[in-house]
């Protein structure tokens, strides 16, 4: 190997170890940096609009980096869903959970990550209780498609399952509504609210339909 050729290699070397810096650790950090300081920014200086809560919001989550994107996303997802809980008036909810659904469509198109059955959890909770404080019976079909989602990846995952049961029993469907709570019971037959709340759904329900549609 020519001396020439030593130094080029040498050089590409130290490229990629200043890459590796800067898209493995700087930018990863970098962002956490950002979406804090947000946070803090909109504690100290609240937002007059929601254009500008998402315009803020926005600079964390579109920050580039090869790691951290979704743990940021699960971040917001988390304040909203508080923002939604205290009853939010319908207009700001549609705003807010399309904002949110638009940054985890290619989170939930991957159909994987380290906590993605906390993704679907909050996705399912968050339409919940848009449903609750909107009466929109879309916000309840959105809920329901992501806790099926999330039973599916993991059966025995109690925030999905409990959902669900809400859901079913919301929507009213006797069979669906059962089998779940029944599974749920299975796993922790201590859970006296779930046996109650059955046995008082399966009273007034008889004219329910027996299952959700597709199942």
């Amino acid at each position: 190997m020519t001396r020439t050729t030593k130094q080029v290699v040498a050089v590409v070397i130290s490229l990629l170890i200043v890459a590796v810096a800067i898209y493995g650790s700087y930018l990863p950090m970098r962002k956490a940096e950002i979406f804090i300081s947000t946070l803090q920014g909109l504690q100290s200086a609240p937002v007059s609009s929601l254009d500008e809560l998402k315009s803020r919001l926005s600079v964390p989550l579109d920050y580039p980096s090869p790691i951290g994107q979704e743990e940021l996303v699960r971040n917001t997802a988390n304040n909203i869903l508080g923002f939604v809980s205290q009853g939010a008036d319908a207009t700001s909810t549609a705003i807010l959970i399309s904002f949110l659904e638009s940054y985890y469509a290619p989170i939930i198109a991957r159909e994987k990550g380290m906590s993605f059955g906390q993704d679907l959890y909050l996705l399912g909770a968050i339409n919940e209780m848009a449903y609750v404080h909107t009466g929109n019976p879309t916000y309840l079909v959105d809920s329901q498609k992501y806790y099926e989602q999330g039973v599916a990846l993991g059966p025995n995952r109690p925030q999905s399952l409990y959902g669900l049961f809400d859901v079913y029993r919301a929507e009213g469907y006797i069979a669906s509504t059962t089998a779940i709570g029944e599974k749920i019971l299975s796993n922790w037959p201590t859970d006296t609210s779930i046996a109650s709340s059955l046995q008082n759904f399966l009273k007034t329900a008889s004219s329910a339909p027996a299952v959700a549609p597709g199942k």
